[in-house]
């Protein structure tokens, strides 16, 4: 059975949170789970970087192996957050991308005006993007 719903990994709490909601899914429906970590370039040093994705994505595989999800598989690439995981969503051919969205703004996206709530500012630009060109359902986890 190939991974129906992907889970981008990076360790933070909103992750955690995503983790367990694709969990939840994946017991319902009886599907597979990729869990992806994306070490993003320059992050110094590399082998270090990609040594900590793997460590990561390795935990997420224990979590949801002990919540009752199988099968659970693991990846760890290197390129451009975002678009490295809709490259992978797109090869697996996912049907859903379950990931914690930080709230981290694309600062130098132009915005349609000011306060806290306003705009694009609470969703993190990695998740908008994302969101936005996914070709599968998606699921921001804050």
């Amino acid at each position: 059975m190939a991974a129906q719903i992907l889970v981008p990994f990076d360790g933070s709490k909103h992750a955690l949170k995503a983790l367990h909601i694709a969990s939840d899914l994946a017991c319902k429906y009886k599907c597979g789970v990729r869990v992806l970590a994306v070490v993003a370039p320059g992050a110094k040093p590399a082998e270090d970087a990609r040594e900590k994705a793997l460590s990561l994505v390795a935990s997420a595989q224990d979590k949801l192996a002990k919540w009752g999800v199988h099968p659970v598989e693991v990846e760890v690439e290197h390129g451009q957050i975002a678009e490295t995981i809709l490259l992978v969503a797109q090869r697996l051919k996912v049907k859903i991308i379950v990931m914690g969205c930080r709230g981290v703004p694309d600062l130098e996206a132009p915005s349609a005006g000011t306060g806290p709530l306003h705009g694009d500012q609470q969703f993190g630009s990695v998740s908008q993007k994302v969101f936005h060109l996914a070709d599968c359902t998606c699921i921001s986890v804050k």
